[in-house]
Formats: C-alpha cells, sequence, structure tokens
C-alpha cells in the first residue's frame, strides 16, 4: 500500500520530500521518514541506486535525521542526545514511542530523551504526527514520534545480507563503526545489527574547542519473525544502548553513563480479504538508567561535589485491531496499558561534614490505560473524513513511604491524582482537481501533568537558573488544535504548506515562590509548575520539491512558530523561522548536493519569566558527494564525502542550552559494504 507522507532521503540529509496517498483513505499531516523503502521514480535503476543509499545513510545520527523533519526542532544541551520538540512543544506535551511502547527517560534534566536510546541501524522509519492521533499511542497534546522498528524480513531474495560500515569525522575526531547482518528463510528470518560512535570534544568556528562535549556509546539490537501459517506472525525484539562519559557543556554536570534494555514480543495477524484485516498484541518491557556525574569537572568549579542517578521501569501492551467495514470504510481501534515507575535522588558530599541525602523524583510511579478508536470514511473520490477519539485513565501516585515522607512537607495527605482524558480529532481532505488537495483540522486534546512536575523535588532549570518543586494539584492542560492544508502535485512540482495553531487552557509552566529558600547553590530562586491559564501557538510549515531536469531537483523546507502566555509575553524554547533549502544532482549511482540552513532571528523572549534572551540569525552551507561501486550484483561499496559548514560559521540556535556554539567546518567520510 502507497504511504500518505513526506519521504527523506537520507545520504547526508537528503531532503528530497514525497508525497502519496494512503489506499482510498486521506493524505494527512503525517510525516513519515522512510529509512528503507524509496520510490522517487517508476525507472528500476535509479530506486534501486536509492535503497541502496539509505542503507549506507544508517551511519547518520538519529538526532540529525529527526532536525530535518519540518515541525520539529531539537533542544540541544551538548553534542550528544538533543531533545526533540514537535512545533516548540516538549517534555510532556509530545508523546514519543518506539514501536508503539512507551519510555521515559530517567534523567531529571532531560539528558536522556527516548530518541538518544534509538538507532537507524535497527529503524525501520520514523513516523511524525502533530495533535491526538492513533499513530500516538494513548494520545497527546502537542503530537507524537513513534520509532517504526526495522523488521526481519522473510523469504527474502538472499538468505544472507548485511551492510559493514565505518565513517570519520575531522571535528571531534568522531569515528562510527556499524554491522548489520540478517539471514531469511520462508518462514523464519533473524536480524542483528550493532553501532559503535565515540567523539571528542568537537571545535566551533575558528578552531575554539567546546569543553565536555565529548560522548561514546554502542546499541545493539537483535529481532525474530517467524510465520506460524499465511495469517499469523509471531516477532521478538531485544535493543540495548549503553552511553559513558558523556559531556554536557551546557550544564553543570555531565553523565557517567546512560544505558536503556528495550524488549518486546508481538503476534499479528493479517487476512486480506476479510473484514478484520489486521490484529496485532504486543507485550514489552524497558528499563533505564542514567547517572548525572561531575567529577571531571576541574574542582574550581565544583561548588559542591554530588552523585544524581535516576531510574525508570515501564512494562506495557496494546491490541490493536483494524476492521473494514467495506473498501472505502475502516476502522481502528487500539487498547493500550502501561505502568511506568521513576525514581531520582542526589547525594551531596560538603568539604566538611556528613553526606547530605534527598530525592530528586520521590519513588513516583504512574498506571495508564486508553482507548484510541479512529474512523477512516471515503465520502467520495474527492472527499475523506478521519475521526479518532482516545478515552484514558491515567494514575499517579508515591510508591514507598520514604517518598511519601520526604513530601510530606509540601504535600499535606495524599499525594496520589487520578485523571481521565478525552481527546478528538476530526479531518476533512478534498480533492479540488487532479493536482490539488485542502484538508481541515479540528482537536480537542487534554493531558494531565508529568511525574515530575507533580512530584518534583529542587530540580534545577539550567535554563533559567531555578529550583523547580512540583505541584500534585495541577489541573489537566487542555487546548483546541486547528490545523489547514494545502497540497499541490504534478510531474515537476510538489508543494505542501500548513497553517496551525493550539489554543491552551490551564498551561502548565512554573511561576516564582518568593518566600522558598534555593537549594542549589548560585539559583535565582525557586520555582512551582503552576496552572497559569491561557496560552496560544501557531504558525506553519512548508515544503517544496521541483524537477529542474531529470537529474536535477530543487528543495525547501520553512517554519514559522510564535507562542505567548496568559499575559500575551513570549513562551519559552520556541524556534524563530527556519528554513533549508537544497540543490540535488542524482544519475545513476552518483549523487551530489548543496544545502543551505537558515534560522532567523528570535527576539520575542521573555527573559524576566523564563531566563531567555534573544539570538540572532544565521545561515550555513553544506556539501556532500556519493558514489555507489558495483562490484558484483550482490556486493556494493558506498563512498560519501560530507563538508559541514563550510565556511566555518560561529553560531548557535535559539532552543540551544545557554547559546553553546555548535561545531565548525566538518569534514565527513563515510564507507559502506553492502552485501
Amino acid at each position: 500500500m502507497k504511504r500518505s507522507a513526506y519521504s527523506l532521503y537520507l545520504l547526508f540529509s537528503l531532503h528530497s520530500i514525497t508525497f502519496a496517498q494512503q489506499g482510498s483513505f486521506p493524505a494527512d499531516s503525517i510525516k513519515q521518514i522512510i529509512l528503507d523503502e524509496i520510490s522517487i521514480s517508476h525507472h528500476a535503476d535509479i530506486a534501486s541506486a536509492n535503497q541502496q543509499r539509505q542503507r549506507a545513510s544508517l551511519q547518520e545520527p538519529t538526532d540529525k535525521i529527526l532536525e530535518h523533519i519540518p515541525g520539529i526542532q531539537m533542544i540541544r544541551r551538548g553534542n550528544y542526545a538533543w531533545e526533540p520538540t514537535m512545533r516548540s512543544l516538549n517534555a510532556a506535551q509530545v508523546n514519543i514511542t518506539i514501536d508503539g511502547m512507551h519510555l521515559f527517560g530517567a534523567c531529571t534534566d532531560r539528558m536522556d530523551p527516548i530518541s538518544s536510546y534509538i538507532e537507524p541501524t535497527n529503524l525501520k522509519r520514523i513516523v511524525a504526527r502533530f495533535g491526538p492521533s492513533m499513530d500516538n499511542y494513548g494520545g497527546a497534546i502537542g503530537g507524537g514520534i513513534n520509532f517504526k522498528l526495522q523488521e526481519a524480513a522473510l523469504a527474502a531474495t538472499h538468505p544472507v545480507t548485511g551492510t559493514i560500515g565505518t565513517g570519520y569525522e575531522s571535528n571531534a575526531g568522531a569515528l562510527q563503526t556499524l554491522a548489520t547482518l540478517q539471514y531469511s528463510q520462508t518462514r523464519f528470518a533473524v536480524q542483528a545489527s550493532a553501532i559503535l560512535r565515540k567523539a571528542s570534544n568537537y571545535t566551533a568556528a575558528n578552531q575554539t574547542t567546546i569543553p565536555f562535549s565529548q560522548y561514546q556509546k554502542w546499541n545493539a539490537s537483535l529481532q525474530a519473525s517467524y510465520q506460524v501459517d499465511a495469517h499469523h506472525h509471531i516477532t521478538t525484539s531485544y535493543i540495548q544502548d549503553e552511553g559513558k562519559d558523556i559531556g554536557y557543556p551546557a550544564l553543570t554536570m555531565d553523565v557517567a553513563y546512560a544505558k536503556a534494555k528495550i524488549g518486546s514480543v508481538s503476534h499479528s495477524y493479517h487476512q486480506h480479504d476479510g473484514r478484520l484485516v489486521h490484529w496485532e498484541n504486543k507485550l514489552y518491557y524497558n528499563l533505564v538508567d542514567h547517572a548525572m556525574d561531575d567529577t571531571k569537572r576541574p574542582t574550581e568549579e565544583i561548588t559542591m561535589h554530588m552523585d544524581m542517578p535516576g531510574r525508570s521501569w515501564t512494562g506495557g501492551l496494546y491490541s490493536e485491531i483494524h476492521y473494514k467495514v467495506h473498501e472505502k470504510h475502516l476502522i481502528k481501534s487500539r487498547f493500550s496499558g502501561y505502568r511506568n515507575r521513576m525514581t531520582a535522588d542526589m547525594t551531596m558530599y560538603p568539604d566538611a561534614g556528613t553526606p547530605m541525602y534527598m530525592y530528586t523524583l520521590p519513588d513516583a510511579q504512574r498506571y495508564f490505560t486508553a482507548l484510541d478508536i479512529s474512523d477512516q470514511i471515503s465520502l467520495s473520490p474527492k472527499l475523506q473524513l478521519q475521526l479518532m477519539a482516545t478515552i484514558a485513565y491515567q494514575g499517579s501516585a508515591i510508591y514507598s513511604e520514604a517518598g511519601k515522607t520526604q513530601l510530606s512537607g509540601m504535600i499535606a495527605g495524599d499525594p496520589g491524582r487520578q485523571n481521565w482524558l478525552f481527546n478528538t480529532h476530526a479531518k476533512a481532505s478534498y480533492a479540488l482537481s487532479t493536482f490539488w488537495h485542502i484538508s481541515v483540522g479540528l482537536a480537542r486534546a487534554m493531558r494531565a501533568a508529568s511525574l515530575q512536575e507533580y512530584y518534583s523535588f529542587y530540580i534545577f532549570n539550567r535554563l533559567d537558573s531555578y529550583d523547580y518543586l512540583g505541584n500534585n494539584r495541577l489541573s489537566t492542560e487542555k487546548s483546541i488544535n486547528t490545523d489547514l492544508g494545502i497540497r499541490y502535485q504534478s510531474a515537476w512540482l510538489r508543494l505542501e504548506a500548513n497553517a496551525f495553531s493550539y489554543f491552551f487552557n490551564d498551561y502548565i509552566a512554573g511561576q516564582i515562590l518568593s518566600d522558598h529558600q534555593v537549594m542549589t547553590i548560585g539559583a535565582l530562586g525557586v520555582k512551582q509548575y503552576q496552572n497559569i491559564g491561557q496560552a496560544e501557538l501557531y504558525g506553519f510549515e512548508q515544503a517544496l520539491q521541483i524537477s529542474l531536469h531529470p537529474f536535477w531537483t530543487l528543495s525547501s523546507t520553512n517554519t514559522y512558530t510564535r507562542g505567548l502566555d496568559h499575559r500575551g509575553h513570549a513562551l519559552p524554547l520556541i524556534a524563530p523561522f527556519t528554513s533549508t533549502n537544497g540543490l540535488h544532482f542524482q544519475k545513476k549511482d552518483y549523487y551530489a548536493h548543496i544545502e543551505s540552513q537558515t534560522a532567523g532571528t528570535q527576539r520575542h523572549v521573555n527573559f524576566a519569566q523564563y531566563g531567555e534572551q534573544t539570538t540572532p540569525s544565521a545561515t550555513i552551507f553544506h556539501l556532500a558527494i556519493q558514489k555507489i561501486f558495483v562490484i558484483r550484483p550482490t556486493l556494493k561499496i558506498n563512498l560519501g564525502f560530507r563538508l559541514e559548514n563550510v565556511f566555518d560559521k560561529a553560531y548557535y540556535r535559539h532552543q540551544d542550552i545557554m547559546k553553546i556554539q555548535r561545531p565548525g567546518r566538518n569534514f565527513i567520510n563515510q564507507l559502506t559494504l553492502i552485501f
């Protein structure tokens, strides 16, 4: 089945954008980044060349892939583990899942977003949805990102296939080495992958070293598939990701280790000729272990040494059914649930005296169950309708007596909370002509506060330099979302534009408590999460692709977002106008491109309330060239070169914490053997 998608061709961040319709149902605001299935031409030789490029692009970091999806911006605290935002909404406002599995980072400073525990070597595609959606697995007020895992292919053309690759970056002396291997039979297949990344401190423009920006990690995965019969399929999957010695130049502490273990088993049923066309059941469990560390910082920078470990456990399941009423009417339903437990603590070691211990997130847990229902109807050849609703129950509590005791001075009575959440979404798509399509969407969304927003205990925020306290009396955050899209597609031109708005009630943000004393040395004060009333967010996204010649393509993506709180002041971490433009050349086994990335000036900030400062505009340029050498039909070599930040521009982006400069000029060489 064709997919309604943006397709991002991932050789050195090649940004060609394609659009297709999903069967007889409407194209919508879904963005799918296809890592293994590419179709930009009906010519077999070009399509095959692009598939080889995708397999060679596995060295590209997940952070850089996400950064090039229109509407997604990255919060950067260093050279590792950037935090994705969707239309500048972040944290608990968006859902991030891996193959439908809920995971939660263990760091109270958000140094380990879920995206940091996944690699392109074990990915099939990235699906980004804005606003409530079936693809968000339980709904979300701002949207969601689902990392769909690669599956071992049954009855492959060749029983054994794989890749071996290595790459080197001149900036930071970064090295990556990867390998994938697949064994396939008619009814059984297994696939394994591994990647190792290591980098020293990077340099900004003019060879300015950015200290504490080093990192190293490895990621490995194993996936097996078994075809029980013509309709039943069983898969198991395991991912282990381990990082260590990770520097964060924008923060006061680094990371000694960040580990994740992610496992699942699933059963799926497919029947294309019947009413019940798909039924999938999955069980999963994951563990995230994280520890902040300041032992490698100069002693003169450390006021007091401390250890800050954190752990997160999540176990869950879901059962999803696709029922075809008739050829133009499909109903999807999913029941899902999980339990998550999180804990984080801190031990301080004064120069004189006994070590001091306290929880920063005192043994918090959450139970979550949800029912998602989606109805897709083709009312006519030109008019399609999508309806979606989610009802969810969420229970939050402190599961240990020690945790309850610590919070007793801040929370009177039972700290537990129960929330019922209702999300609805309606979207209509209409074909004005063969070339023009228009869509209109309206959604009502809710979210409960996160465990951190309910139960944080003096967590320091580097952005505004305040200690934060939780608040278990928070009301649910609510939003009315609107979306208007227009799309044009012809043989030589592809254009899509979306305008959106979010109108919030009971928006959650930190507010100053003038009568509280700080816990962190050097903090400016104490804030508590509170409902501040109304807030709004609006903006647009636009993508353009022009075929100038059979071998030349011009692409452009542009986004803009503006956010206001209840007083009309700027919301924090709102990205300015951004534009990515590229000229691409492709002929058989050759590919090259030149690209510019521009971020405009951000003057709409609120320093007094959120600690933000203005950010100047900056434009940087990249160059890339690639060649695929065919040794024999089953053996190919992919050789690529890329030059990033060609003119060694000194710059940073608005969502970079503490305005740490990004890398200067960087030469990248990559070699991949495909068999």
